[in-house]
Formats: structure tokens, sequence, C-alpha cells
């Protein structure tokens, strides 16, 4: 057994017993792993494709067929004089227009379990990405954290070296006072953060579907990623492999068989049946039966309920045909306002990397002036806030990138 399977297996073990101590920080992959094992969705889904291939064997049984087995035994007593009497019976019969629509039946069977499955795997993506988008929420929340910590001991050192020039007679009270206010706001935004994470860490053991009650740990290590690919091959991608759309084509093939069934009404009814039985009385000797036979029948006329199931297939192959259209020119939109996104994230990106280094540059020239007396204690303020506000707005862009190419893979089938 491979480390990474070990190490599923334990941590599904420690799930299913409630134990709330693991033995080492959940990555994305193994947070993935668990929601596809844990989430009622994915359980539906697959509950679902069971039920569709059972339909796809009952489908199959029907070409078969009806065989029917009997024994019976009695025993006569008439004016005093006893007898007995066994028999068995052996029938089987079947119409052949039941076999006609069996096979559009089963045609649909097929396309049913098809599309249950495909059904399956848009579960799993769909649910995959609300893992990632948890899970890069969570990401966030910790590196903002980190930030403000940093932001935190920069206002602690700015107040202290700003009290010390205070006690020295070279800054005022006031600029002591705008320090200490500025301490406190960017304590309570720590504060914020740091309730932020452990909401996030709640949200996300939900997504997996674990208990949030526990004290899950999870990894904070992640990569920015990247997407390369043109919209051209995006879109052909997509267009072929999201699990969605192919659901509906396989609906729409079902639909245009179930309008085919609904014909098969029009046809004669044709039947064929073979039967044997035998009697062994305790006298008389023994007699063996055999028949078969064949008729048919054909319904003229039934209250026009033929032509409503036959308009009802119709209108259900329509509506499938104009919903995958819809859900085809969908799937482009969603594929190109993605791709659109990340290339825009991408120079945002450079944007945010840009301010972050000249917000850093600022603050030392503008700490050494306000040393100088140069500056005052609001250009300094500002200067602070400034390079804050840059590291968060760096974080979120490269989170939202990671996002964004998440919800391209999803929207291509790609995840």
């Amino acid at each position: 057994m491979g480390v990474k399977r070990f190490l599923i297996v334990a941590i599904g073990a420690v799930v299913l017993s409630g134990t709330s101590v693991l033995a080492a920080e959940l990555t994305l992959d193994d947070c993935i792993n668990l929601a596809l094992k844990n989430r009622e969705s994915i359980i539906r889904a697959r509950g679902a494709e069971d039920v569709a291939r059972m339909g796809k064997w009952a489908a199959l049984g029907a070409f078969l067929p009806n065989v029917n087995a009997s024994y019976d035994y009695a025993h006569v007593d008439v004016n005093g004089v006893t007898g007995s009497s066994r028999g068995a019976t052996l029938y089987a019969g079947i119409r052949i227009p039941d076999v006609v629509a069996s096979v559009f039946d089963y045609s649909a069977a097929s396309v049913d379990l098809a599309g249950a499955r495909l059904d399956v795997i848009a579960s799993e993506q769909d649910l995959i990405y609300a893992v990632k988008a948890a899970y890069y929420g969570y990401l966030a929340d910790v590196q903002n954290v980190s930030i403000l910590e940093e932001a935190v001991k920069r206002s602690e050192e700015q107040l202290k070296l700003i009290q010390s020039k205070f006690d020295l007679g070279s800054a005022s009270k006031s600029d002591v006072l705008k320090q200490k206010v500025q301490y406190g706001n960017d304590r309570l935004e720590l504060l914020k953060a740091q309730n932020g994470v452990s909401t996030a860490v709640s949200a996300l053991a939900y997504t997996i579907g674990i208990d949030p009650r526990a004290d899950w740990q999870f990894s904070t290590k992640y990569t920015v990623r990247a997407f390369d690919g043109s919209l051209d091959s995006a879109v052909a991608f997509g267009l072929t492999h999201q699990p969605g759309l192919l659901s509906l084509e396989k609906s729409l093939k079902s639909a245009r068989i179930g309008y085919k069934t609904a014909l098969t009404q029009y046809l004669p009814a044709i039947g064929v049946s073979a039967s044997w039985s035998k009697d062994l009385p305790d006298h008389g000797p023994e007699v063996t039966t055999k028949s078969y036979g064949y008729g048919f029948s054909w319904n003229l006329f039934d209250g026009f309920r033929r032509e409503s199931a036959v308009t009802r297939a119709r209108v259900a192959r329509n509506n499938a045909l104009a919903g995958l259209a819809n859900t085809r020119n969908k799937t482009v939109s969603d594929i190109k306002t993605a791709y659109l996104q990340i290339n825009q994230l991408k120079e945002q990106k450079t944007v945010a990397e840009e301010t972050v280094a000249s917000a850093t540059e600022d603050i030392k020239i503008t700490q050494e002036k306000y040393n100088l007396g140069a500056a005052t204690i609001l250009d300094l303020l500002d200067a602070q806030v400034s390079l804050k506000r840059a590291e968060v707005s760096l974080i979120g862009v490269d989170f939202n990138l990671n996002l964004a190419i998440a919800i391209l893979e999803k929207s291509m089938g790609k995840l």
C-alpha cells in the first residue's frame, strides 16, 4: 500500500470513528478525496447510477419470455374410495410488440446508464470545485492573518518609536495618540482575520463532509497556478468533455428513443406461447399435455391515449433538444468568461506586485522623512495603511487567480 493511499485510509478511519486527532495536516488532495467519499450529493449520484444500472438489466430481461412453473397435489375421497393426483405445468410466453418496444427500452436504459455515469462525474467535478473554492478561501484567510500580524508588529514598533520621540520632546502627544489608534485598529483587523480563519476551517470541514466541531488541521502550502491554453482550445475541450453537457446529449438520445417507443403502440400485438403439463394420478394412466399457439390483436382506437403518449414523447424530445442547445451555448459563455477573467487577473497580479514594491519603498522614505521632521504622523500612517492594503490585495489576486482557473476547468469538464 502506497504512502498516499495509507494516509487516505487512515484519515477515513479517523472520520468514521469521530476522532478529532489527526496524524498529519490535510492537503487539498486529501480534502478532495474525503469529500468524494462523504458528501451526500456524491452518494446520491452514485445511487442513481446503481438504479440506472439495474434498469438496464431489467430492460434486458424484457427480451426473455415469461416462464411459470407449478406443481399441485390433490387427495380425493369419493364414497369411501380414496385417491390422489399430482401434476406439474411449465408455461412460457412472449408478445412480439413487447420485443419491439423492449429494443427501444433497452437502448434507452443503456443511454440512461451512460447519462447517470456522466451525472456522477458532473457531481464530482462540482464538489471538487466547491472544495477548491473553500480551500483557497481558507488559504487566503491564513495569508491575510500573516500580513496583518506583520502590520501589527510594524504599528507596535512605530508606537514605541513615536513614544520614545515624545519622551525626548521631538514628537507631539497627538502623534502618540494617532499611532495608538492605528495600532488598535490593526489589532482589531487581526482579530477579525483570525476569526475568519476559524470560520473558513469550519466551512471547509463542512464542504468535505467532516465534523466542523473537530480540531482539523489543514496544510497552508500552495502554489499559484497558471493556464496557458488558448480560448479556442478551451472551448473545443469543453464541448467534448463537459460532463453536464454530455449528460444532456444522452438525455436527448433517450428522449428520441422514447418517442420511437411511443410509436410502437400503433403496431399489432402478436403473441406466441407454449406449455407442457403432466398429471400423475394414483389410478389410471399418466396424462401428458403439450400445447403451443399464437395470436394477434390490433388496438384500433383507445380514446386518443396513444396520441397523447406520442405527443408527450415528441414534446420531451423537443425540450431535450432545446435544453442541449442552451447548455452548449452556456458552456461556451462560461469558458470565455473564465478565460478572460484569468487574463485580467494575470495583469492585475503584475500591478499588485508593483504596488507592494512601491508601498514598501514609500514607507521607508516616509519613515526617514518623519524621523527628520519632514513628514507628519498622518503621512506615516497613510504609508502604513497603503502597504497593508497592497499586501492584502496581492494575496487576493493570487487566490482569485487559482479560483478563476478552477472555474475554467470546471466549465471545461477538466477538474
